[in-house]
């Protein structure tokens, strides 16, 4: 299940020291995803595996530093049992508070960790409009479940977007903003080229669409915190 760990993080998890973990493979194809060593099989098994005794003595080593865990991928709750098991390590054994990044494809993971108790922070990725999440092999019908019980929880949520122009235009943005009424915290991320899982060059966005955005959903969501990561 476990394939990397980055040992420090200062940016993973709002307002902590964090230990990072890299989960692998994945149900969604984004063409901007950076991490295609953890998406593509073939690309996977190069990695070496790394065993939950191996995170944990990390995370007893570093526990006088570190303040929590991230756990992402790849998509991490495609491991069902096996990361309740790992999260509940953590969270029991170790007594650090744990983020999980997402897609929201697994909502029925994401009901089992609420009910638990055991994530404190849930980052969620919202893609693209509704009506495109075939594009990236999606089922949107599963992240408004995930949505819908993250609600009530606004506290704890901070649902990301990344702007790749492709999929992520102005009528995207409008169609997006009313899943987005609940929340308190919504993050804007600059795709940045590179190798990613598309290596057709695609040019980012300017300054000037990030503006109109964040204005855009100041002026419809007025609860919400826009984080900006460019």
């Amino acid at each position: 299940m476990i394939k990397g760990f980055r040992g420090t993080s200062l940016i993973d998890y709002p307002g902590k020291i964090a230990l990072v973990i890299f989960t692998y493979l994945c149900n969604f194809r984004c063409p901007y995803c950076y991490n295609v060593d953890l998406v593509l099989p073939e690309r996977v098994s190069k990695l070496p595996d790394i065993s939950e005794d191996q995170i944990m003595e990390e995370l007893k080593r570093r526990k006088g530093f570190i303040k929590g865990v991230v756990i992402t991928g790849g998509e991490p709750t495609i491991w069902g049992k096996k990361l309740i098991n790992l999260i509940e390590r953590i969270y029991y054994e170790i007594g650090l508070p744990v983020k999980l990044d997402t897609n929201g494809s697994n909502p029925e993971m994401v009901k089992t960790l609420l009910e638990r108790g055991i994530v404190d922070f849930f980052a969620v990725d919202f893609k693209t409009s509704p009506r495109r999440y075939d594009e990236v092999r999606g089922d949107f019908r599963d992240v408004e479940k995930t949505f819908d019980l993250l609600k009530r929880v606004p506290e704890k949520v901070e649902i990301r977007i990344t702007f790749y122009p492709p999929l992520v235009s102005e009528r995207d943005l409008e169609e997006m903003l009313p899943y987005l009424k609940n929340f308190k915290f919504i993050a804007f991320q600059k795709y940045i080229p590179g190798k990613n899982l598309n290596r057709k060059n695609v040019e980012p966005y300017s300054r000037d669409f990030y503006k109109w955005a964040k204005d855009f959903f100041k002026s419809h969501l007025p609860q919400a915190e826009i984080i900006e990561r460019f």
